[in-house]
């Protein structure tokens, strides 16, 4: 298969996800700002989702760059990374119907997390493996620790939701931000 075509694919797939989010996304019924402010979990959600649905377009593409060839197994592993982040949304406006107060949608959000942190992993071994370039595949293989980790983390987030769910949110918005800090964006291919 054709790497532009597969990207191409990819790409459409998480605009789609996007647009989902903010089609869910909930209005207060009276046009007051203790009323929008009565849903701040719910915008604090939607911006997380969104942030990490971008992180994974970004670093989709970083995996994408390195490689020349994409053979049978790169291809599962993108649809499987796809299928995964396409739940984002459903988990999104399953914690947000109880304004993140109820435990089980609230762990229900971080255990789609975790498939996603899970599948990028899978997606990066596998990517590393199809590559020629050393470097390049040393590089996935710390990458996908790194999914390890922040999957680790995520879990810790739905175990929290249980016992304290709001506070579950602010653990859900520590990957990102680690991820961050552990990986700036904007390194040239080369760095790849």
């Amino acid at each position: 298969m054709d790497k532009s075509r597969l990207e191409a694919f990819s790409d459409g797939v998480i605009a789609i996800i996007l647009t989902i989010m903010v089609l869910d996304l909930k209005v207060p019924k009276e046009p007051t700002l203790e009323a929008l402010g009565n849903f701040w979990p719910i915008y604090f959600a939607y911006a997380l989702s969104y942030g990490n649905v971008f992180f994974v377009w970004l670093n989709h593409h970083d995996i994408f760059a390195s490689l020349k060839d994409i053979n049978r197994s790169v291809l599962l592993s993108n649809g499987l990374l796809l299928f995964v982040v396409s739940l984002i949304p459903f988990a999104t406006a399953f914690a947000s119907q109880s304004n993140w107060k109820a435990p089980l949608s609230v762990a229900a959000y971080g255990i789609v997390l975790v498939a996603v942190c899970l599948a990028f992993g899978h997606l990066r071994l596998v990517a590393g493996k199809s590559t020629a370039d050393a470097k390049a595949a040393e590089h996935y293989r710390k990458e996908a620790r790194i999914s390890l980790a922040l999957a680790a983390l995520f879990l810790l987030g739905s175990l929290c939701a249980w016992f304290l769910p709001i506070s579950a949110l602010f653990l859900y918005a520590a990957g990102p931000l680690l991820r961050g800090l552990l990986r700036p964006f904007g390194r040239s291919r080369s760095e790849v």
